[in-house]
């Protein structure tokens, strides 16, 4: 129990030594207790355990909660929910502390800070769709109290003790399904080298074409963020661009309508424009692309039949 203590008093030295020089408490991975496994017959996951539980129990009471700390590498086994579920810490409080930005994100190798209170950490410069969504719903708050703040991995967070996500956010999160872009539609090219229907040559297509009326609805094939709309562009007409999580993003063009603007966060199947026949486009239809870290991939293979 006296190298518990003794460990325990190095991290909460620490924590208040580097509190002392900034308004910020900077929490670097390297400089915490680090956890080598999420077993019982670890003294160091042991002693957070017993942190956790002790924070709970001052929540419950009433009393003031101590922020403790601590790091866990992630191994290939390891997933958010088995991880939150050692720690018997929210999913959300772990993936808000850590920029996981959507339930596929993948976790092994990287060197997550485990909180030992409940709670969600809301990011001052939100960058993924998750963090823009809560970054604007708490921001009335952060402004109000501007007391809790850390930084990690280089960015600043301010914490929000018991804060759970909404149902939007949660399904938000956790939606790592892909849905069709266009609800009735009917393959009219497919992904790969075609001949162009407009310049007779042979060109590789980067996408699918989904013919359907014009003025059909199109939605989101996926939660993201509304990285671009352009209009009267003279090879996309009016198109949509979307940010999606691990570096995935969606493409809609030929639209007659855009309904959403550049900076806004939609949800899955969230109806994004009408189908039309803007800029190189012989009929009304839906040309739809997804790339992975910027390298087309095809729609087909990984949407729903």
């Amino acid at each position: 129990m006296q190298k518990h203590v003794l460990f325990l008093y190095g991290a909460l030295l620490l924590f208040c030594s580097v509190s002392g020089f900034s308004n910020s408490v900077k929490l670097d991975p390297q400089y915490l207790p680090l956890i080598p496994r999420l077993s019982s017959n670890d003294d160091i996951y042991t002693q957070y355990c017993e942190d956790v539980e002790q924070n709970y129990m001052h929540a419950a009471a009433g009393k003031s909660t101590s922020r403790q700390f601590y790091a866990y590498k992630a191994s290939k086994k390891d997933t958010l929910f088995t991880i939150a579920a050692s720690c018997s810490i929210p999913y959300e409080t772990i993936a808000t502390a850590n920029s996981i930005s959507n339930i596929d994100d993948d976790l092994n190798g990287k060197t997550l800070v485990l909180p030992t209170t409940a709670g969600i950490f809301v990011c001052k410069i939100p960058v993924s769709s998750i963090e823009i969504l809560i970054e604007k719903k708490y921001i009335s708050v952060i402004d109000e109290r501007q007391k809790e703040w850390y930084t990690i991995g280089g960015r600043l967070f301010y914490f929000l003790q018991n804060e759970r996500f909404s149902s939007t956010e949660r399904a938000f999160f956790l939606d790592s399904a892909l849905r069709m872009p266009i609800d009735h539609a009917w393959l009219s090219s497919a992904f790969g080298m075609r001949i162009s229907p407009i310049t007779g040559n042979w060109k590789f297509h980067e996408g699918i074409d989904l013919a359907a009326p014009e003025g059909t609805s199109v939605y989101a094939c996926k939660g993201g963020k509304v990285a671009s709309c352009r209009k009267g562009d003279p090879v996309y007409g009016n198109f949509i661009i979307l940010q999606h999580s691990s570096g995935m993003t969606s493409i809609y063009a030929h639209l007659s309508k855009i309904l959403i603007t550049a900076g806004e966060t939609v949800i899955s199947g969230e109806k994004i424009g009408l189908v039309g026949q803007t800029g190189e486009a012989t009929g009304p239809h839906l040309h739809f692309e997804i790339r992975m870290n910027g390298i087309a991939t095809d729609p087909g293979k990984i949407l729903p039949r």
